[in-house]
């Protein structure tokens, strides 16, 4: 009975540190302020985010970003603009929705997860275009979901 005890004992220890680890994410800025780790999430058009990524991001000329995400073994880099920031992001969190340069309107986006207190917020706020709330061309997230939208006419 011991023995069964113990090994329930480090099955929940086990469990507790694997749930921590998927709640921790990743995010760190270099001292001059142009390259910084946080997470990212594809979004294939007209779905639903897929799973969280590490990614290398670095601020480059032209109101542009290089985001690197790693997969197995290979690191695949290209280039991304922000198109928008959410109004109603989750508790401590800051979201940019980017789309990939050159433009293309079949390609996915991507989700930047950011804390809000973080020191490139100020940052990805001055590449985020200002958009009026009732914009019908803006593309903003919808308050109240984590669904990208266009925002219902005022009428």
């Amino acid at each position: 009975m011991e023995g069964f005890l113990w090994f329930l004992a480090a099955v929940v220890v086990c469990v507790s540190l694997f749930w921590l680890a998927y709640r921790i994410e990743p995010h760190w800025v270099a001292k001059d302020g142009v390259r910084f780790v946080t997470t990212a999430q594809l979004v294939e058009s007209g779905n639903t985010p897929g799973v969280r990524r590490e990614v290398r991001v670095a601020f480059v000329g032209d109101d542009q970003l290089m985001i690197a995400r790693r997969s197995m073994l290979r690191t695949k880099s290209s280039m991304w603009r922000v198109r928008a920031k959410a109004p109603t992001p989750p508790r401590g969190k800051e979201i940019y929705l980017c789309e990939p340069v050159p433009a293309d309107p079949m390609a996915s986006s991507l989700l930047l997860r950011v804390p809000k207190k973080s020191r490139v917020v100020a940052a990805l706020d001055a590449l985020a275009p200002v958009a009026a709330p009732y914009d019908p061309q803006a593309q903003l997230m919808q308050p109240g979901t984590r669904r990208w939208g266009r925002p219902a006419d005022p009428g």
